[in-house]
């Protein structure tokens, strides 16, 4: 009785691994290319500007760039309608000059512009975003909630020396008693 092998090709786990890798490189190149975003703003730095414009009046800390980047992107994502808002907000702030955030708040009227402004400030300080059905968590080191309280209390963490503290040493056991 004689066996015969099979002369298909085979694939072996390299050509496996360079193939799903490609098709990740591809699927992340098209998803790039992402054409334009609702309410006709580009991914571009306009709107990351504007976030950060607006996000300077309602948060009084420095912000970090990047985690706005991030968060500005999470919420035309996740919430309805951000870009609207964002824009009537900054166009509100332009217009009416508030001194600080509790003036602006006091200031406007429109509920639905309240709710931006709201949420533009909860997702500084928690670092997360929330929409309707699901929540983005943008930052947990960056978080504003930790920020304020950063001289007399530490971030909660498993690293043994606070977050991002994953390469320090574990200090020595003690000797163990002999029974």
């Amino acid at each position: 009785m004689h066996i015969s092998r099979s002369t298909s090709p085979r694939i072996g786990r390299r050509g496996l691994l360079l193939g799903m890798s490609s098709l990740s490189a591809l699927f992340c190149v098209q998803t790039s290319r992402a054409a334009p975003l609702r309410g006709g703003m580009l991914r571009s730095g306009m709107l990351h500007q504007k976030f950060m414009s607006v996000s300077s009046l309602l948060v009084p800390h420095k912000l970090n760039e990047t985690i706005g980047m991030r968060t500005a992107d999470a919420m035309i994502a996740t919430v309805p309608d951000f870009p609207e808002h964002l824009e009537q907000l900054a166009s509100f702030i332009e217009a009416k000059k508030p001194a600080d955030v509790e003036e602006l708040m006091e200031a406007l009227a429109d509920v639905s512009l309240k709710n931006a402004a709201q949420s533009i400030i909860e997702s500084w300080y928690t670092g997360a975003v929330q929409g309707v059905s699901t929540i983005s968590v943008i930052s947990y080191e960056e978080a504003l909630m930790f920020k304020v309280t950063s001289d007399v209390m530490t971030i909660p963490s498993y690293a043994i020396s606070g977050p991002n503290g994953w390469t320090a040493d574990a200090p020595p056991l003690s000797q163990l008693p002999i029974f």
